[in-house]
């Protein structure tokens, strides 16, 4: 009995001990700026949360499909509108949701577009797993920045504070023309989205409710990734859960994506001239929403014009025009 009582002892304080050192390492090896120099994954979306506080107007969340598609300092020169990117490659939905309630934190959005791609994107268990456990002890999710740890990651605090000078946005001007076949060919058939995903799509609903923010689904122009059966399912949850539906594949006339010269890589992304024309249609959909106010001659957003001219800059050595 007492070799049983022994071994139970020993086995609690081995936990302990293990918990204490990787609460420590979680310490050390989280980054202490949201900039990619102190090793941060996604910096340019995690930019987001050096943005001053209650100072975005909308968020645009979701995967490489938004980072591709909308560019917040466009919206911003002709509307004076603050919006951001807030999207990661292949992001999950149960990420968006934990990436939800760290920027809400900080900004109280008015309207959260949620681009409909990740409802495809199946999540499982270990998905789920991964992302809690990595949140309670970022070690696991920065294990990998051994080799560059600095001496401020043993005692400094986390700041972020790191500016993002293109609001999550990604300039490509690459030009892969798409092969068109069947695409938004009209169905009556429906795509399902996995159980697990529409459990997540719902507490994103129920959490944007609880904080008087309207949440809208967005689906992005994309050959490769859309279709009709896919719009179907996405437009019935739509109706169930009382959300706005933008499908962007079926305004060819409003949004006039030439797919010969608007993706960078055969319909799955848009490249920059796409974006364009997407974000000209997205910027006068705000507009009309009434809910915003112009702050373009607001002097506490004078870092909006000040890096609205870099952008313009490079956009203009990269291709000669805006």
């Amino acid at each position: 009995m007492r070799t049983i009582l022994k071994n139970i002892v020993s086995s609690v304080v081995f936990v302990a001990i293990l918990i204490g050192l990787l609460c420590i390492s979680s310490l050390v090896f989280q980054p202490k700026s949201n900039s990619k120099a102190d090793g941060i994954h996604n910096s340019s979306a995690y930019g987001v949360l050096s943005e001053p506080k209650d100072s975005i107007d909308a968020l645009f969340l979701g995967d490489s499909e938004v980072y591709h598609a909308f560019i917040p300092l466009r919206i911003w020169k002709e509307y004076g509108i603050t919006t951001y990117d807030c999207s990661t490659p292949n992001q999950k939905l149960v990420y968006s949701l934990e990436f939800l309630r760290k920027i809400f934190k900080q900004q109280s959005p008015k309207i959260v577009f949620l681009e409909t791609n990740e409802m495809y994107r199946d999540t499982y268990f270990e998905d789920e797993l991964t992302y809690t456990i990595e949140d309670m002890m970022p070690v696991f999710r920065y294990h990998d920045r051994w080799k560059n740890l600095q001496f401020k990651d043993f005692y400094s605090s986390v700041d972020y504070s790191s500016n993002e000078r293109n609001k999550g946005y990604r300039f490509i001007k690459d030009v892969k023309p798409a092969k068109l076949k069947d695409y938004m060919k009209y169905s009556k058939v429906s795509a399902p989205i996995q159980s697990r995903n529409e459990k997540y799509v719902r507490q994103i609903k129920k959490f944007c409710d609880e904080d008087n923010t309207k949440l809208i689904f967005l689906s992005t122009p994309s050959p490769k990734n859309w279709n009709y059966q896919r719009h179907n399912s996405v437009e019935a949850l739509a109706k169930e859960l009382d959300v706005d539906y933008i499908d962007m594949n079926l305004l060819r006339d409003e949004i006039p994506i030439d797919w010969k010269k608007d993706t960078k890589d055969k319909g799955d992304h848009l490249n920059y001239y796409g974006a364009v024309k997407a974000t000209d249609y997205m910027g006068n959909y705000l507009k009309n929403t009434k809910l915003f106010k112009d702050k373009s001659n607001d002097k506490n957003y004078s870092k909006w014009d000040k890096d609205l001219k870099k952008f313009e800059k490079k956009v203009k050595k990269e291709i000669g025009e805006l």
